[in-house]
């Protein structure tokens, strides 16, 4: 069975169109940046932290990797992603903490749901936005809990939401894949 990030970057790559612009949302180590920077069919990629030494060792990796210059490592709060990204195709967030960092900084579920919602609207018709869960910790599970919820909740008639979970693994990463089918009206 793949792993949860090969399966992630497998529904991405269906939403990637010529010349687009993509996002991820909690750049940490880098991998998901990385990835998106080496898809020929984009054209720019947007990546958020609050932590400097993510910022670092990811641009670092897209250094090594020729792919620095399609990149803006952004040392912020993905809650504040409209004040950078005007529209994307395709982005993804990884909820959690940073692996090689403090693992009592984590995502919270105040700005992640601010997050969402904005990266949401700033979504194309026909994009997808990734959600990628941990409810194996305190603040994952809150926020694994309020998003299953939220998905649920996001109109048919704008959106298609689909869960990809492992059935038999308490407390597994999971996924929710967000596609944006129109518009919502105003």
């Amino acid at each position: 069975m793949k792993k949860i990030v090969e399966i992630t970057h497998d529904i991405l790559k269906t939403y990637f169109i010529e010349n687009c612009v993509c996002v991820d949302f909690t750049m940490g180590q880098g991998f998901d940046t990385l990835f998106l920077a080496k898809q020929k069919e984009i054209s720019h990629v947007y990546a958020f932290d609050i932590q400097p030494q993510a910022k670092k060792i990811t641009e670092t990796l897209l250094e090594q990797e020729n792919c620095l210059e399609k990149v803006d490592c952004i040392l912020d709060g993905h809650e504040h992603c409209d004040t950078y990204v005007t529209s994307y195709q395709a982005g993804i967030f990884n909820f959690g903490y940073f692996p090689q960092g403090d693992k009592n900084i984590t995502t919270l579920l105040e700005t992640s749901k601010i997050a969402v919602e904005k990266a949401l609207k700033l979504l194309n018709v026909h994009g997808a936005l990734v959600l990628t869960l941990y409810p194996g910790h305190e603040e994952g599970k809150m926020e694994s809990c309020y998003f299953d919820t939220w998905c649920k909740t996001l109109h048919s008639r704008y959106y298609s939401v689909m869960k990809i979970c492992m059935q038999n693994k308490k407390d597994a990463p999971y996924v929710l894949v967000i596609e944006k089918i129109k518009e919502e009206r105003k």
